[in-house]
């Protein structure tokens, strides 16, 4: 990166930019979760990111979602592209409009990536890319959440280490569903541990390390 784009990171922890500036990262889901994880990414320097998601942006989305009323009927992978460029112009971004099922997973989730962030808010998505990762991309580290929605304090909102090389954040169940709903401020929490916990294992400070 440019001197002058160096200035953006400058709070960053010392070391932190150089080392994110170089690292890869795919965000399976671009709406409460995925959309909040980019965002943080984006700021703390990452070098590039793949984003994956098939839906359009709608006004439910926009309690808790990084999107904007002007955006409503956009895809969310090129609305998301564009709040992302006006972060930080230098992050190198990939968008597939396509929605991740068992037939496609060995071609759009690249064993590239240097980690994979679960961003779904379906059980069965959820599940099916997590039996993906562990057979296929052992090696790959991938965040995962589990429970989020609701009006629960965000102290029961923990991450945990996962099977092999996994980590999941979140109560462990807190469903997202119409009884529970889904509000701004615990989304934005679980995302922004997910990112964090993403951050720490890009940067070896995570058992199951990556370097």
């Amino acid at each position: 990166m440019e001197a002058t784009g160096k200035r953006y990171f400058s709070s960053n922890p010392p070391g932190t930019t150089e080392k994110l500036q170089t690292k890869h990262v795919l965000i399976a889901g671009a709406g409460g979760l995925g959309s909040n994880v980019a965002i943080a990414l984006a700021r703390a320097g990452i070098g590039s990111m793949t984003v994956v998601d098939y839906d359009k942006v709608e006004p439910s989305n926009l309690n808790r979602q990084q999107f904007f009323r002007d955006q409503i009927g956009m895809m969310k992978v090129d609305a998301l592209r564009m709040n992302l460029a006006r972060i930080n112009p230098d992050l190198k971004i990939k968008t597939v409009c396509e929605k991740i099922v068992p037939g496609n997973c060995d071609v759009i989730i690249s064993a590239s990536a240097e980690i994979i962030f679960e961003c779904f808010d379906n059980a069965e998505a959820k599940a099916m890319l997590a039996s993906f990762c562990l057979l296929k991309r052992a090696k790959i580290p991938l965040v995962t959440v589990s429970g989020l929605a609701g009006l629960g304090s965000c102290d029961s909102i923990k991450v945990r280490k996962g099977l092999r090389n996994s980590w999941i954040v979140g109560d462990g169940k807190a469903e997202m569903n119409p009884e529970n709903g889904t509000i701004s401020s615990r989304v934005a929490f679980a995302a922004a541990l997910q990112a964090h916990t993403g951050i720490r294992i890009l940067l070896g400070l995570e058992n199951g390390k990556v370097k």
